[in-house]
């Protein structure tokens, strides 16, 4: 359980036999209802899903959705009420159970699939200021590394690896 982010736990109990309701569930029901779904999806899917499951939310909280980003993530995840409810159950989960160092490290991995705003160059933009002229904001999935950075401070030195994947439609290359 612990080598699962909160965005796994939450794939693998969307893919599950859990209720779609939202009601109080143990928390061992919670921990074999995950256990499940990773063995319906296998744990390859489960960190793939989850991946392109966290890059949406980064999107969606910036108001930086696509159309072809909105539908693939509906198709992945058809029932909107079950995915919320899988994503409460799965943060419980983290809170009561946690992460292994290796997987806290791995948590927060974004993928986007499709076209991401920011095209691969890892700049939004964001306005254009007659003073400045264009203003860009940094892309909340390709540039997770320099966010992390900049709230950390920049004397700080910690892991800044790049937690992005790129898939083949968002690089431009062939399947």
């Amino acid at each position: 359980m612990q080598d699962l982010t909160g965005a796994e736990r939450a794939v693998a109990l969307y893919a599950s036999d859990m209720p779609s309701g939202r009601r109080r569930h143990s928390a061992e029901q919670v921990r074999d209802w995950i256990v499940q779904g990773v063995e319906r999806l296998g744990v390859e899917e489960i960190r793939r899903r989850g991946e392109f499951f966290y890059g949406h939310r980064l999107l969606e909280l910036h108001g930086l959705v696509t159309p072809q980003i909105q539908q693939r993530h509906e198709q992945r995840f058809p029932k909107r009420g079950r995915l919320n409810v899988a994503d409460q159950q799965a943060a419980d989960n983290v809170y009561g159970d946690r992460m292994s160092e290796a997987t806290r490290l791995r948590n927060g991995t974004a993928a986007v699939d499709g076209d991401c705003p920011c095209r691969g160059t890892r700049y939004i933009p964001a306005f254009y200021d007659e003073d400045c002229g264009p203003v860009d904001m940094l892309c909340p999935v390709h540039a997770r590394a320099e966010i992390r950075r900049h709230r950390a401070g920049y004397g700080q030195t910690f892991d800044l690896r790049d937690d992005v994947r790129h898939t083949p439609r968002h690089t431009g290359e062939q399947r």
